[in-house]
């Protein structure tokens, strides 16, 4: 195979020896006198594109990066590599690959510098994070670019390898490693310089077997540099089969990610729909076993229970006895939606509140969870006197509360889903759980909003500051 290989050319003639040499000319650089020059264009381009592109990135500029890649000299390397690989010359191919290495720790180096001298920044750019995320898609634009690349060379159409360089991006991900090394991120800046070690494989593999087939090296130079090149050409092409193994896994992590999943979950899906709430982000931590939920919307997620107990009869529906318990944490960041000119409509002085929640408030006795503070802290009652703290609606406006310490009656006003109550009940300090039961009586008199679903009702605490939670004396019961 690899012999048919080295032998591929086009149907037509070989190129003409001017062509061929006109090729060779504008790529390699033959003779001492002319290599120091070159060096230093060559030097002088790194600095000011990696400057550029640091710019770019870290001002999070899409634009400014692209200029970058203009400027650019890394095309030239990957270019010298194909070609000599093609023509047998490795003493031109260790040369470039030496070039390559340089270039890239120096850009590494140059971005590192630029990023500790720059101003602090409070997180990492969008444009930086976007080089974290090698896939697929890149190994496969790599492999045509490099093609597209070798072939511009060949036909002398200059125009048009700007845009391959920009196809590629060969610079910012090495950027994006040393500004991704001064941010500690050391995870990350593997994933940036994996993006560039894709890329360069790739698109040498590809130029190589395109100026093979387009017959940049005569018959004669392919059969007596048979062996070089079947050689190169395989340890490129395990390279580049080595590197899309862990793009395989890293794709599926990157395409099927939280957010992915989220949306795909029936359960969440309805839950979010039926509390009015929009997913902003969402992770899931598999070691501690935490989905993140960072969530929009009018109102608070007072349901999350509710959305706890269906997620979890999914997961052990599906995985059975390797099911294992999980938990969910919720960021809540309220929104509110307004306009001008305002809407006619039928029924403009008035509004009707969603639930009237005076029946179950009536027809239950209420017993204390915990409560949950917006910081996170819960406040719960000791295992003991779990079944000490309750409430219960005497008619529609008193309602009688008893807890460890104490008992009592405190008055309430209820207004479909608003509510607000007022207990005037001391306690005895004496009492050991007199401070628990002082904290339960206070967040009471702060109340301003009940729900009530099945055998749960939460009561949200005034200026969001956390959420109380009670269940029925039938759920109790059952328990």
């Amino acid at each position: 195979m690899w012999e048919r290989l080295v032998n591929w050319r086009n149907a037509g003639a070989d190129l003409s020896t001017t062509d061929r040499r006109e090729i060779l000319e504008e790529l390699f650089v033959f003779g001492k006198d002319n290599q120091l020059p070159f060096y230093k264009r060559m030097a002088f381009l790194l600095i000011v594109s990696t400057i550029i592109a640091c710019c770019g990135l870290m001002a999070d500029s899409a634009a400014v990066v692209i200029g970058a890649m203009l400027v650019a000299p890394m095309m030239r390397p990957v270019m010298i590599s194909a070609a000599a690989i093609t023509l047998g010359w490795t003493h031109y191919l260790y040369q470039a690959l030496i070039l390559t290495l340089v270039m890239a720790v120096g850009a590494v180096g140059i971005a590192a510098l630029f990023a500790y001298v720059s101003p602090e920044l409070v997180e990492i750019p969008g444009q930086v994070l976007a080089r974290t995320e090698p896939t697929f898609f890149d190994l496969v634009i790599a492999l045509a670019a490099g093609s597209g690349g070798a072939y511009t060379m060949t036909h002398k159409e200059s125009s048009a390898l700007p845009g391959v360089a920009m196809a590629v991006a060969l610079l910012p991900p090495l950027a994006s490693t040393g500004i991704l090394l001064v941010f500690q991120q050391n995870d990350l800046a593997l994933k940036a310089f994996v993006l560039f070690f894709t890329n360069f494989a790739a698109m040498v593999l590809a130029a190589t077997l395109t100026f093979l087939y387009l017959g940049v090296s005569p018959r004669k130079a392919r059969e007596r540099s048979a062996q070089t090149i079947h050689n190169f050409l395989l340890a490129f092409s395990l390279l580049v089969v080595g590197v899309s193994v862990p793009l395989y896994f890293y794709s599926a992590e990157v395409w099927y990610d939280a957010s992915y999943k989220a949306n795909q979950s029936p359960e969440l899906q309805a839950w979010l729909e039926q509390n009015e709430l929009l997913i902003d982000d969402v992770h899931i931590d598999e070691e501690r076993r935490i989905v993140l939920l960072k969530l929009l919307g009018p109102n608070p997620p007072l349901t999350v229970e509710a959305l706890h107990t269906d997620l979890q009869k999914a997961y052990n529906a599906r995985f059975g006895e390797n099911a294992q318990p999980f938990s969910i944490k919720v960021l809540w960041t309220q929104t509110a939606h307004f306009s001008w000119p305002p809407v006619p409509t039928s029924k403009a002085d008035e509004r009707t509140l969603r639930q009237d929640y005076s029946v179950g408030l009536l027809a239950n006795t209420w017993y204390w969870v915990g409560t949950q503070y917006a910081d996170g802290d819960w406040l719960r009652p000791r295992d003991q006197h779990k079944n000490s703290y309750i409430i219960k609606s005497a008619d529609e406006s008193s309602v009688s509360l008893t807890t460890h310490c104490t008992a009592g009656t405190g008055f309430y006003e209820l207004n479909q889903e608003e509510i607000k109550a007022t207990f005037d009940i001391e306690i005895d300090e004496s009492c050991e759980t007199w401070k628990i039961d002082n904290r339960f009586i206070t967040d009471l008199n702060q109340v301003i909003n009940v729900s009530i679903e099945d055998d749960h009702m939460t009561l949200r605490l005034d200026s969001n500051v956390g959420v109380m939670h009670f269940e029925s004396a039938s759920k109790q019961q059952s328990d």
